[in-house]
């Protein structure tokens, strides 16, 4: 009777502590980081990454995944909001503290589609899909469940030139 006790308890627990996991994804599939200012959110639909990055000022703010080093190979996606409207850019690090758009190198390419942004309360937000695998050498091969490295950057208050340097720079890992 006690082993029957014994078992029926542990598969109490058992039920009890199956849904106690941290599950990254929300109902819609978006996974989320929140980091020194920054908020991350991507979620994978079918051969494509959808990105939103929410950043701590007025100017531009910028993405980049993978890299060896700082910006250095990094596939970075920075973009600005102004009157005019939005502008996001594919820009590749081809140096620690250098980036510029992937089709101003031989080769490169315009990697972004479905862009979008806006400004509130201090923040720049922008959105934007890009292939896991654009084919284009600047662009780093992404895949669904691949820890990654990401840099996140933002521009001062009201700088939206997309050339200029960063103010703020933060790094961290995600899963895709």
């Amino acid at each position: 009777m006690k082993k029957v006790m014994a078992v029926a308890a542990l598969l109490v627990l058992a039920f009890l502590f199956a849904g106690c996991g941290d599950n990254p994804f929300d109902p819609e599939g978006w996974q989320t980081e929140s980091y020194q200012g920054f908020n991350l959110r991507w979620r994978v639909q079918g051969s494509d990454l959808e990105v939103e990055l929410t950043g701590p000022s007025t100017g531009w703010v910028a993405v980049g995944f993978g890299g060896s080093y700082l910006m250095h190979d990094s596939n970075i996606i920075i973009g600005a909001v102004s009157g005019s409207g939005c502008s996001i850019r594919d820009d590749f690090g081809i140096d620690s503290n250098t980036h510029v758009s992937d089709s101003s190198l031989p080769g490169g390419q315009q990697n972004v589609y479905d862009k979008s942004g806006s400004e509130a309360s201090g923040s720049t937000t922008i959105t934007f899909t890009t292939p896991l695998d654009s084919g284009d050498i600047y662009d780093n091969v992404l895949a669904k469940g691949q820890n990654c490295t990401v840099l996140l950057m933002c521009g001062a208050d009201g700088n939206d030139n997309l050339d200029s340097n960063h103010e703020t720079i933060a790094n961290t890992s995600i899963t895709i």
